[in-house]
């Protein structure tokens, strides 16, 4: 019987929260019991692909992203976020074109990981233009003048503001949130 997703979940934060532990055998052998469609499968290979990636393995990494066949829905999009930031991290920017269009036509829909994924990468590769308007699209419902932000839109706010003073820009509404916001956590 397969495990449940908590168990899967409580095994994967179990085994990154362990500085001692390599995280990859043990979710390669976790990964093994599984079949596709099983709950938290896709979380374990999101994990080893992250884990091969900052190992320098890319290709590995986009491999086993392509194991990924049973994601839907949200963890579909981060899988394709995560597929953009390793081609870009490794050069490859070239071949992600397409792919961020098709991710940017999902707007204010995209969760939340795959939009700090896409820009944590476009940031990286010092497409800071590109990565401002990820923010900006994600952050398209919130009122700054209105809303109080939740903890995802505080994150974005800041990769914003971070983004905006690297070009220069001058400060808008949203910029005028994040800086209340970071003066509150006395950042």
């Amino acid at each position: 019987m397969p495990l449940s997703l908590t168990e899967v979940e409580d095994l994967i934060d179990s085994w990154e929260l362990d500085p001692r532990l390599d995280t990859v055998p043990h979710a390669t052998e976790l990964l093994a019991t599984m079949s596709v469609g099983d709950p938290g499968r896709v979380d374990v290979l999101q994990v080893i692909a992250d884990h091969q990636s900052m190992r320098g393995d890319v290709d590995a990494a986009l491999a086993t992203l392509d194991l990924a066949v049973d994601a839907s829905g949200e963890q579909a999009d981060v899988v394709a976020a995560m597929r953009i930031g390793f081609l870009i991290e490794a050069g490859r920017g070239a071949e992600v074109e397409s792919q961020l269009v098709e991710l940017r036509r999902r707007g204010s829909a995209l969760p939340v990981e795959a939009v700090e994924r896409v820009c944590d990468a476009l940031e990286q590769d010092n497409r800071l233009s590109e990565a401002q308007r990820w923010y900006t699209i994600a952050l398209r419902d919130l009122d700054p003048r209105l809303d109080l932000p939740d903890q995802d839109e505080t994150y974005l706010l800041f990769g914003r503001l971070r983004v905006r003073r690297a070009l220069g820009l001058a400060s808008d509404s949203y910029d005028e949130l994040a800086r209340v916001l970071l003066e509150e956590r006395h950042f």
